[in-house]
Formats: C-alpha cells, structure tokens, sequence
C-alpha cells in the first residue's frame, strides 16, 4: 500500500515538473529574457540582436521566446516597457520619500532624479536606437512614458505655483521651460556620443541650472 502511494506521487511530482510552469515561474523566466535582451540591446545595438542570440544568452529556447513576443521589434518594445515600468516605480519612492519636503524641494528632487534618469547609460542606448532605426514603443513614446513623467512634473510645478514658490505663469510652458533648460541639453550631447556628465559635475551642472530656472520663475524674484 505505501509503495503504491509513493509510485502515484512520484507521478504527480513528473507531471508537475513536466507540465506548464506556474505563474512565478514564467515570470521569472520572462524577467530573465528581458534582463538578457535589455543588456545585449544597450550594448551591441538593435541589428546586431537577434532573437536567437537573445534566446543563447538566456539558455531559453525560440519558440519560449517567440511565444511570448512575436518579432524582434515586439521584444524592443516589451524592454522598453520594463524600463517604463521600472523607472515609474524609482520615481513613486521618491515621492514617497520627500513627500514632508515643501513643493518647491520637491519639483527640485524630482527634476534632478529625471537628469540623473534620463543620462543613465542604458537609457540612452534605447533612445538612440529608437531614433536610429525609427522604433518607437506604444504611442510613439521611448524609454519610460513621457506623457507619464510630464503630468507627474506639471503637477509639481502647479503646486509650487500655489504655494507660490513659482510664477503664475503657463504651467504646461513652464514645465517645458524647466525640462529644457536643465535635462535635454547633456540628454542630447550622451545621445551622440558624449560622455555623460559623471555624478560630481552633474550636481554642480544641475545646481547651476536649477538656480538659473529660478532666476526666472521665482515668485518671490529671488534665486537663493
């Protein structure tokens, strides 16, 4: 009786082993060729990534691959995605994180973690094949979801507004000015090919600029 019991666990343990992988399972492997196809793309470009290279990496097969993401171009657009996803979640803790400092520092924490964000090298590697080869993910956005991160930063500014730590001006305008004048210039240099500015010179760079922005935009008429 009791080896009959074991011989029919022995068979269910096969089956499982055998059969479809749970949810967490999946995921992980998922996680996996995401993690592998981010890195091969960033470092060696968009043409020289193939699926199968990808699925060598991995230690994964096509057909998991393929099953999962229909072209090379949906496998791009599903790393961007993560990106996506995983720079929303940085920015949710930070937040979080100054959610007792007043409008004003938070505008300018946010702001600064986007520099920091927008030069991180990986980042760049997408963007610059997003633009080279035309490939741009879900509603023409690269990289983590710019209609997203905009809101997120008109919304501080708004805030600052009230509190009157900013102008009454146009908030969309104003949201663009401080984009612009801080985070696209050393974004666009990296994209062709320019050192990023390393963490010393950053802080020096955006603490120059920031004080700049608000030379401009201060309420009160002060840059302090």
């Amino acid at each position: 009786m009791m080896e009959g019991s074991n011989a029919k666990r022995g068979q269910r343990s096969r089956r499982r082993r055998g059969g479809r992988p749970t949810k967490a399972e999946a995921a992980l492997v998922e996680d996996r060729i995401l993690a592998i196809a981010a890195e091969l793309f960033a470092r060696d470009g968009y043409a020289a990534t193939s699926v199968e290279r990808v699925a060598s990496m991995c230690g994964a097969g096509k057909d998991t691959i393929y099953r999962r993401y229909a072209s090379k171009r949906a496998l791009f657009n599903a790393v961007l995605e993560r990106s996506r996803k995983r720079i929303m979640a940085r920015l949710d803790d930070l937040g979080a994180a100054s959610a007792e400092q007043d409008s004003l520092a938070q505008l300018r924490e946010l702001t600064s973690c986007l520099l920091d964000i927008n030069l991180d090298p990986e980042l760049i590697a997408f963007k610059r094949i997003a633009l080279s080869e035309m490939l741009i993910a879900d509603s023409d956005r690269v990289g983590p979801e710019a209609d997203a991160i905009s809101d997120l930063l008109r919304a501080r500014v708004v805030q600052a507004q009230k509190d009157r730590h900013l102008v009454a001006a146009d908030a969309t305008f104003l949201t663009n000015h401080l984009i612009n004048s801080i985070i696209v210039g050393p974004t666009t240099l990296a994209m062709f090919g320019y050192k990023p500015l390393p963490p010393a010179d950053r802080k020096a760079y955006f603490k120059k600029t920031w004080k700049l922005f608000l030379g401009g935009a201060d309420a009160t008429g002060s840059s302090d």
